[in-house]
Protein backbone atom coordinates (compact mmCIF):
# COMPACT_ATOMS: atom_id res chain seq x y z
CA UNK A 1 0.00 0.00 0.00
CA UNK A 2 1.19 3.51 -0.73
CA UNK A 3 1.78 5.73 2.26
CA UNK A 4 -0.78 8.44 2.96
CA UNK A 5 2.13 10.42 4.42
CA UNK A 6 3.21 11.47 0.95
CA UNK A 7 0.93 14.45 1.71
CA UNK A 8 2.86 15.35 4.86
CA UNK A 9 5.30 17.90 3.32
CA UNK A 10 2.46 19.80 1.63
CA UNK A 11 0.42 19.68 4.84
CA UNK A 12 3.18 21.19 6.98
CA UNK A 13 3.77 23.91 4.40
CA UNK A 14 0.07 24.73 4.12
CA UNK A 15 -0.33 24.93 7.89
CA UNK A 16 2.75 27.14 8.20
CA UNK A 17 4.40 24.81 10.71
CA UNK A 18 8.12 24.47 11.33
CA UNK A 19 8.30 21.05 12.99
CA UNK A 20 11.35 20.84 15.27
CA UNK A 21 10.91 17.33 16.64
CA UNK A 22 8.39 14.68 15.63
CA UNK A 23 7.76 11.50 17.62
CA UNK A 24 6.29 8.60 15.64
CA UNK A 25 4.65 5.98 17.86
CA UNK A 26 4.39 2.68 16.01
CA UNK A 27 7.17 3.38 13.53
CA UNK A 28 7.33 -0.13 11.98
CA UNK A 29 9.95 0.10 9.19
CA UNK A 30 10.12 3.89 9.13
CA UNK A 31 8.20 4.12 5.86
CA UNK A 32 7.30 7.76 6.58
CA UNK A 33 10.88 8.96 7.09
CA UNK A 34 11.37 10.24 3.49
CA UNK A 35 8.30 12.46 3.87
CA UNK A 36 9.45 13.80 7.23
CA UNK A 37 12.79 14.69 5.68
CA UNK A 38 11.07 16.34 2.69
CA UNK A 39 9.04 18.41 5.16
CA UNK A 40 12.22 19.64 6.84
CA UNK A 41 11.51 18.07 10.23
CA UNK A 42 14.51 18.87 12.43
CA UNK A 43 14.57 15.69 14.52
CA UNK A 44 12.61 12.44 14.48
CA UNK A 45 12.12 9.90 17.25
CA UNK A 46 10.86 6.48 16.14
CA UNK A 47 9.12 4.35 18.77
CA UNK A 48 8.78 0.66 17.87
CA UNK A 49 8.42 -2.42 20.13
CA UNK A 50 9.43 -5.29 17.78
CA UNK A 51 13.16 -5.95 18.35
CA UNK A 52 14.13 -6.93 14.79
CA UNK A 53 12.37 -3.86 13.39
CA UNK A 54 14.16 -1.69 15.95
CA UNK A 55 17.51 -3.06 14.78
CA UNK A 56 16.59 -2.34 11.15
CA UNK A 57 15.46 1.20 12.00
CA UNK A 58 18.78 1.93 13.70
CA UNK A 59 20.68 0.69 10.66
CA UNK A 60 18.51 2.45 8.09
CA UNK A 61 17.91 5.73 9.91
CA UNK A 62 21.01 6.53 11.98
CA UNK A 63 19.99 10.19 12.06
CA UNK A 64 16.83 9.36 14.03
CA UNK A 65 16.42 8.47 17.69
CA UNK A 66 14.99 4.94 17.94
CA UNK A 67 13.27 3.78 21.14
CA UNK A 68 12.48 0.09 21.61
CA UNK A 69 9.13 0.20 23.37
CA UNK A 70 5.39 0.36 22.98
CA UNK A 71 3.45 3.38 24.24
CA UNK A 72 0.45 3.41 26.56
CA UNK A 73 -1.07 5.49 29.35
CA UNK A 74 1.22 3.96 32.00
CA UNK A 75 4.75 2.50 31.81
CA UNK A 76 5.68 -1.11 32.54
CA UNK A 77 5.67 -4.28 30.48
CA UNK A 78 2.91 -5.73 28.32
CA UNK A 79 2.26 -8.49 25.80
CA UNK A 80 2.50 -7.45 22.17
CA UNK A 81 0.56 -9.56 19.68
CA UNK A 82 2.16 -9.82 16.23
CA UNK A 83 0.04 -11.08 13.30
CA UNK A 84 1.13 -11.91 9.74
CA UNK A 85 1.52 -8.21 8.94
CA UNK A 86 3.96 -6.86 11.50
CA UNK A 87 2.65 -3.31 11.16
CA UNK A 88 -0.62 -4.61 12.64
CA UNK A 89 1.09 -5.58 15.92
CA UNK A 90 -0.94 -4.46 18.91
CA UNK A 91 -1.22 -4.46 22.68
CA UNK A 92 -4.95 -5.07 22.26
CA UNK A 93 -6.35 -8.58 22.61
CA UNK A 94 -6.32 -10.27 19.18
CA UNK A 95 -9.58 -10.96 17.40
CA UNK A 96 -10.46 -14.14 15.53
CA UNK A 97 -10.19 -12.20 12.28
CA UNK A 98 -6.56 -11.37 13.04
CA UNK A 99 -5.60 -15.00 12.42
CA UNK A 100 -2.60 -16.61 14.04
CA UNK A 101 -0.46 -14.27 16.13
CA UNK A 102 2.70 -14.67 18.14
CA UNK A 103 3.20 -12.86 21.42
CA UNK A 104 6.25 -11.18 22.91
CA UNK A 105 6.62 -9.23 26.13
CA UNK A 106 7.81 -5.68 25.52
CA UNK A 107 8.71 -2.58 27.46
CA UNK A 108 5.99 0.06 27.65
CA UNK A 109 6.61 3.76 28.10
CA UNK A 110 4.48 6.87 27.84
CA UNK A 111 4.65 9.55 25.21
CA UNK A 112 4.91 12.10 28.03
CA UNK A 113 8.07 10.39 29.29
CA UNK A 114 9.60 10.47 25.81
CA UNK A 115 8.68 14.14 25.51
CA UNK A 116 10.19 15.03 28.87
CA UNK A 117 13.44 13.15 28.20
CA UNK A 118 14.09 14.69 24.77
CA UNK A 119 16.84 17.30 24.41
CA UNK A 120 14.72 19.09 21.81
CA UNK A 121 11.11 19.31 22.98
CA UNK A 122 8.81 17.45 20.57
CA UNK A 123 6.18 19.65 18.94
CA UNK A 124 4.54 16.97 16.76
CA UNK A 125 3.46 13.36 17.18
CA UNK A 126 2.17 10.61 14.92
CA UNK A 127 0.28 7.83 16.69
CA UNK A 128 -0.41 4.47 15.05
CA UNK A 129 -1.02 1.91 17.78
CA UNK A 130 -3.52 -0.52 16.22
CA UNK A 131 -6.52 0.14 18.40
CA UNK A 132 -4.67 1.62 21.37
CA UNK A 133 -4.36 5.20 20.11
CA UNK A 134 -6.60 6.59 22.85
CA UNK A 135 -4.43 4.89 25.46
CA UNK A 136 -1.33 6.51 23.95
CA UNK A 137 -3.05 9.90 24.00
CA UNK A 138 -3.92 9.44 27.66
CA UNK A 139 -0.19 9.09 28.39
CA UNK A 140 0.85 12.13 26.34
CA UNK A 141 1.62 15.73 27.24
CA UNK A 142 -0.67 17.15 24.58
CA UNK A 143 -0.25 20.72 25.86
CA UNK A 144 3.28 20.86 24.42
CA UNK A 145 2.34 19.62 20.93
CA UNK A 146 1.27 21.73 17.95
CA UNK A 147 0.53 18.90 15.51
CA UNK A 148 -0.82 15.41 16.18
CA UNK A 149 -1.70 12.78 13.57
CA UNK A 150 -3.76 9.85 14.86
CA UNK A 151 -4.88 6.75 13.01
CA UNK A 152 -8.61 6.18 13.56
CA UNK A 153 -11.35 3.95 12.18
CA UNK A 154 -15.06 4.52 11.53
CA UNK A 155 -15.75 0.80 12.09
CA UNK A 156 -15.66 -0.84 15.52
CA UNK A 157 -12.46 -2.84 15.05
CA UNK A 158 -10.36 -2.98 18.26
CA UNK A 159 -7.13 -4.12 16.55
CA UNK A 160 -7.33 -1.78 13.57
CA UNK A 161 -7.53 1.69 15.14
CA UNK A 162 -9.37 3.63 17.83
CA UNK A 163 -12.87 4.91 16.99
CA UNK A 164 -12.77 8.12 14.96
CA UNK A 165 -15.45 9.91 16.99
CA UNK A 166 -13.84 9.08 20.33
CA UNK A 167 -10.43 10.34 19.17
CA UNK A 168 -11.93 13.58 17.82
CA UNK A 169 -13.71 14.15 21.15
CA UNK A 170 -10.53 13.39 23.13
CA UNK A 171 -8.50 15.83 21.05
CA UNK A 172 -11.19 18.52 21.21
CA UNK A 173 -11.10 18.31 25.00
CA UNK A 174 -7.36 19.05 24.79
CA UNK A 175 -7.92 22.09 22.57
CA UNK A 176 -7.30 20.50 19.15
CA UNK A 177 -9.39 20.58 16.02
CA UNK A 178 -9.28 18.47 12.87
CA UNK A 179 -7.21 20.22 10.20
CA UNK A 180 -7.14 17.43 7.62
CA UNK A 181 -7.56 13.70 7.17
CA UNK A 182 -6.05 11.03 4.95
CA UNK A 183 -8.55 8.30 4.14
CA UNK A 184 -8.21 4.64 3.18
CA UNK A 185 -11.00 2.19 2.46
CA UNK A 186 -11.54 0.04 5.56
CA UNK A 187 -12.46 -3.11 3.61
CA UNK A 188 -9.30 -2.85 1.52
CA UNK A 189 -7.07 -2.35 4.55
CA UNK A 190 -8.72 -5.22 6.45
CA UNK A 191 -8.30 -7.65 3.54
CA UNK A 192 -4.70 -6.55 2.99
CA UNK A 193 -3.87 -6.97 6.66
CA UNK A 194 -5.70 -10.19 7.44
CA UNK A 195 -5.55 -12.06 4.15
CA UNK A 196 -8.12 -14.15 2.30
CA UNK A 197 -10.62 -16.43 3.95
CA UNK A 198 -11.84 -13.89 6.50
CA UNK A 199 -15.44 -12.67 6.69
CA UNK A 200 -16.09 -9.80 4.28
CA UNK A 201 -15.61 -6.57 6.25
CA UNK A 202 -18.31 -3.92 6.17
CA UNK A 203 -17.97 -0.45 4.66
CA UNK A 204 -16.04 2.24 6.45
CA UNK A 205 -12.85 4.24 6.51
CA UNK A 206 -9.46 4.16 8.18
CA UNK A 207 -8.65 7.83 8.75
CA UNK A 208 -5.29 9.32 9.66
CA UNK A 209 -6.60 12.51 11.23
CA UNK A 210 -4.44 15.63 11.44
CA UNK A 211 -5.07 17.72 14.54
CA UNK A 212 -3.80 21.24 15.23
CA UNK A 213 -4.49 23.65 18.05
CA UNK A 214 -7.61 25.75 17.60
CA UNK A 215 -5.64 28.97 18.08
CA UNK A 216 -3.43 27.99 15.12
CA UNK A 217 -6.35 27.93 12.70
Amino acid sequence: MGSVFRSFPELVSRLGLDVRHLVHVGAHQGEEMPYYRMAGVGHVTLVEPIPRLVAALRRTHPDATVIEAACASTPGRARLHIPRRTNMATLATPQTTDGRTRAVDVEVTTLAHIQAAAEVAPDAAVIDAQGRELDVLDGADLASLDLVVVETCTVADPTMASPHRAVVERMAAAGFTEADRWVRDYAFVARWARGPGQPAPGPGEVRDVVFTREEQR
